[in-house]
């Protein structure tokens, strides 16, 4: 509770609440009214008390929230706290907000690691690895489908970086997700085109085409992005808050 000097605190609340004091004890009759306005001071004051008590000792908040779209890894991911400190690890060093690398990944295979492309490309694995981008980071994909999830995120770290080095930092979730799909495309303006028809690659990313005019263009992407998910599209490099 917070106390002010001797009684004082205590005969504001009976001034406040039309009381006399008469000898040790007040003089009053509880009602409804009387006891909500106690408890309300009761919870104001414990909770000024905490709040100072937090600054002047020191005592850490409380985390607000686990990570980005974490429940649902939580479908395929047997170590989903060794996974949330990895996510956040590489988020850190690639600079960006975890936010943005949880929804990359859901929304290229949902966080199973051993996800294989079903509409007939032969990507898989947590971002759909293309076996001669594998191949480009050393390893094959008959190695990656023996990775956990963790050991996986050191490939996922290890193939943005080099995009990154080639591009330049992603600025946005659109960036990051074209650095996976079509790193080309970073940089370029809203009307650049992705994929169009009849080529077999529009075909196999046709879900994208948000106004559904048979161009997969950069607008398309961030369109989609938006969306889907909001809370990773919003956030920022300057928002971000590192646990």
């Amino acid at each position: 509770m917070l106390y002010l000097c001797g009684e004082s605190f205590f005969n504001f609340f009976l001034k406040l609440l039309g009381m006399k004091r008469i000898g040790a004890f007040p003089n009053f009759s509880l009602n409804y009214k009387t006891i909500s306005l106690l408890f309300g001071l009761f919870l104001l004051s414990n909770y000024i008390t905490f709040r100072w008590s937090s600054q002047v000792m020191g005592i850490p908040k409380p985390r607000s929230s686990q990570l980005y779209l974490l429940d649902e890894a939580t479908r395929y991911v047997y170590d989903v706290a060794g996974f949330e400190q990895k996510v956040i690890a590489v988020s850190k060093r690639l600079d960006i907000p975890s936010e943005w690398l949880m929804a990359v990944m859901y929304a290229e295979s949902r966080f199973d690691a051993s996800a294989r492309n079903h509409k007939g490309s032969s990507a898989l694995g947590l971002i759909q690895f293309m076996p001669a981008t594998l191949k480009s980071l050393g390893t094959t994909p008959q190695k990656l489908q023996n990775m956990n999830h963790v050991e996986q995120m050191d490939l996922v770290y290890k193939y943005l970086a080099e995009v990154q080095k080639v591009r330049g930092e992603y600025q946005s979730l659109t960036d990051l997700y074209l650095g996976i799909l079509y790193p080309d495309a970073i940089g370029e303006d809203f009307c650049y085109t992705l994929y169009a028809k009849p080529d077999e690659n529009y075909v196999m990313n046709m879900g994208l085409d948000e106004n559904k005019d048979g161009r997969v263009m950069v607008q398309d992407i961030d369109q989609f992005l938006r969306r889907i998910y909001p809370t990773a599209y919003f956030v920022t490099k300057k928002s971000t808050t590192w646990w």
